[in-house]
């Protein structure tokens, strides 16, 4: 048998050659499924929800304070309303009472009681008188920190 006999200047090139191929993809990232997509593999990332800013609180229709007689509020209030149902006929007037804080639950429900009855229900009468149906209205009484003395609101819908 005869032995296979390759000049070595053959070689050196093959192993030049083969060295060469290798260091030059030693610099090259391999295809993988970050190539298409940066963020394959990696765990999801959670984002972490924006706070809606406060929607701005529209102005009341109508405000009452508390101790404001009531031959003097009635007259604009049923004028306000007559004003209201002429442009639309539907209107939703929603009337809102609001009270100071007190101190313990008895004190607040009687400071609720007190505002409901002495200045809430006559504002809902001179609304309903002015026209506005008794579906039309819709009542509410609260207590807030942020208020001095009682109070009515009117909005509408």
């Amino acid at each position: 048998m005869m032995a296979l006999s390759v000049p070595r200047s053959l070689l050196r090139f093959r192993s030049t050659a083969l060295l060469l191929l290798t260091a030059s993809l030693c610099g090259c990232n391999p295809i993988d499924q970050r190539t298409f997509d940066a963020q394959a593999g990696r765990p999801p990332r959670t984002a972490t929800p924006a706070l809606p800013a406060p929607a701005p609180k529209k102005p009341a229709f109508l405000q009452i304070a508390g101790g404001t007689p009531e031959r003097d509020y009635g007259p604009a209030v049923e004028k306000a309303t007559k004003l209201a149902l002429g442009r639309k006929s539907n209107i939703l007037f929603i009337i809102q009472g609001m009270a100071p804080m007190q101190q313990t639950p008895e004190a607040e429900r009687q400071s609720l009681q007190q505002l409901t009855e002495t200045l809430v229900n006559p504002v809902a009468s001179h609304v309903l008188a002015a026209g506005a149906r008794p579906i039309q209205l819709e009542m509410k009484v609260g207590s807030s920190p942020t208020v001095q003395n009682n109070m009515v609101r009117i909005y509408v819908r």
